[in-house]
């Protein structure tokens, strides 16, 4: 360890002799696309972030902030949101960026053609669940240009966390005079086009995504950065090497074994931050023998939260047995406290034993989950726990890209899902609503979870709809359509000398806030 210690201060040591406007990041993974209306993953967010601007924005604290909307309105109803949109907003080219750039995307991002897996975060729009169903045309969403500077949108029912809403990729305006001409091949490096602080100058497969600064970004002025870096860094110990070797200036994540170590030799590069997540099993409720919510609820009373946070995580992560997490402000969760663990897997012994599952015709299950960091530590537990009840269990892994992929098309008994960034309960409670789309990986449909939901999403006052929330949450969670986990904790290394980056929920760190101090 000494020897490590040495060689670490060597290399941070040469990069604090540099005067630097580039970062090199590494970002968890290779990102399937670049096109805002068809992203799925966080690391492809985080690129989107860097590239483009919504509406509304983060600053560096992940707070909501004016983006390419100077300003907006709420009518009395909450039914309709009135955006100024930025005199001085451009495309990369030089293009001016207008109101009718984001009805074209809007329309694009909710068109059947376009297969976005996350169209459903647009529904509270007018119109919009139906134009995306093919129902309805685009003209019928409730999205209109009032001039080049004045959006208008107008929203089937009352949605208050509409500002946030639209920080998400999903809110993206898209160059609508690039697409038509070039088609998806637009966001090829040399081809997009993007309106916010950097533009994608180069991505190599495998290798690297390298953005650049936009000079023609409505505050270039005050973004200090003139390269940014990402490197796909899927396995958490290779990324933890190179960042110790210098060749990255900051990671996601790494093995939390390596915790201690590095609290007492690199404090200053350490970052632990609470996340606004969930972590949470899903089971393909349409497939056998997941159908049967006996097994589900069996498989859900045998696992121990507690451990995998205190004995496998071993970070700071949040044992949570709701499908909200607790961070979130203003939510009272209406489930009841779970019974102790005797009683818990007595209960789904019997439970098994009801479905048909017994010691001489024992359950066998696959259980789907994504390669590296701790995640194989986290099944092998799970697997363990459901021992305990006479399952038999399969571990199978893959790399993100496929999991997820996998997932939306149903392709799994049970696997490993995760669901962040809004600070907002109906964020987390949508993924089960029947006609969510392909993100209700396991298919669930309850028709008493979607009428609570629906009376939620008409609720213009907040409060009751939080409540209306909670109870649709122990409503759906007695069905056990998922095992909801724990919240994450993040864990970051970031050189000392980058200022800007500030622990927030949301984990959202924006290029044009960072530099070198």
């Amino acid at each position: 360890m000494v020897i490590a210690a040495c060689v670490a201060a060597s290399a941070w040591g040469a990069n604090a002799a540099e005067a630097r406007t580039d970062l090199r990041i590494g970002n968890g993974g290779e990102p399937q696309t670049l096109d805002p209306h068809r992203y799925n993953l966080r690391l492809e967010e985080a690129i989107l972030n860097d590239l483009f601007l919504g509406l509304t924005t983060f600053n560096a604290s992940g707070d909501i902030v004016p983006g390419a909307a100077a300003s907006w309105a709420v009518s009395e109803d909450g039914l309709t949101w009135t955006f100024q949109l930025r005199q001085e907003g451009k495309w990369s080219d030089g293009h001016p960026v207008t109101a009718e750039d984001f009805v074209y995307a809007f329309r694009r991002l909710l068109a059947p053609s376009t297969a976005a897996s996350l169209a459903h975060f647009m529904y509270p729009i007018r119109g919009a669940a139906a134009v995306n169903a093919g129902t309805a045309p685009a003209a019928a969403l409730g999205v209109r240009a009032s001039g080049d500077h004045e959006l208008v949108i107008e929203l089937a029912r009352p949605f208050p966390f509409l500002a946030e809403r639209l920080i998400y990729p999903t809110g993206y305006p898209v160059p609508r005079h690039v697409i038509e001409a070039a088609g998806d091949g637009w966001t090829k490096p040399g081809t997009m086009v993007s309106n916010g602080a950097f533009t994608l100058h180069d991505w190599r497969p495998q290798a690297v995504v390298e953005l650049r600064k936009n000079p023609r970004f409505f505050d270039a002025e005050a973004v200090a950065l003139e390269r940014i870096a990402y490197y796909p860094t899927s396995d958490a110990n290779a990324a933890y090497n190179r960042y110790r070797a210098g060749e990255l200036d900051a990671i996601g994540n790494f093995p939390a074994g390596e915790i201690g170590w590095l609290s007492k030799n690199m404090p200053e590069h350490l970052r632990l931050t609470p996340l606004v997540s969930i972590m949470y099993l899903v089971y393909n409720t349409a497939a056998a023998p997941f159908e049967d919510a006996r097994v589900r609820e069996a498989l859900s009373l045998a696992i121990d939260r507690q451990l995998i946070t205190a004995r496998v995580l071993k970070s700071g992560e949040q044992p949570n047995a709701g499908l909200v997490p607790a961070m979130v402000p203003g939510y009272q969760s209406a489930l009841a406290p779970a019974a102790e663990r005797p009683a818990r897997l007595a209960r789904a012994r019997q439970l098994l034993g009801a479905a048909g599952h017994t010691a001489e015709a024992p359950l066998e299950i696959t259980l789907r989950y994504i390669s590296g960091g701790e995640s194989k530590a986290v099944q092998l537990a799970i697997a363990a726990m459901w021992k305990d009840i006479g399952v038999a269990t399969t571990l199978h892994h893959a790399d993100l890209k496929t999991h997820f992929a996998d997932l939306r098309q149903g392709e799994f008994q049970v696997a490993q899902a995760g669901w962040f960034g809004e600070n907002n309960a109906q964020h987390y409670l949508d993924l089960l609503v029947s006609d969510t789309g392909d993100v209700n990986y396991g298919q669930f449909s309850d028709a008493a979870y979607d009428a609570l939901m629906r009376r939620a999403y008409a609720e213009p006052e907040l409060a009751e709809r939080l409540a209306l929330l909670a109870q649709a949450e122990a409503v759906g969670l007695a069905k056990h359509p998922v095992t909801p986990l724990y919240s994450v904790t993040t864990r970051a290394l970031v050189h000392p000398r980058i200022t800007g980056w500030i622990a927030n929920p949301r984990n959202v760190h924006g290029a044009r806030y960072l530099a070198w101090r």
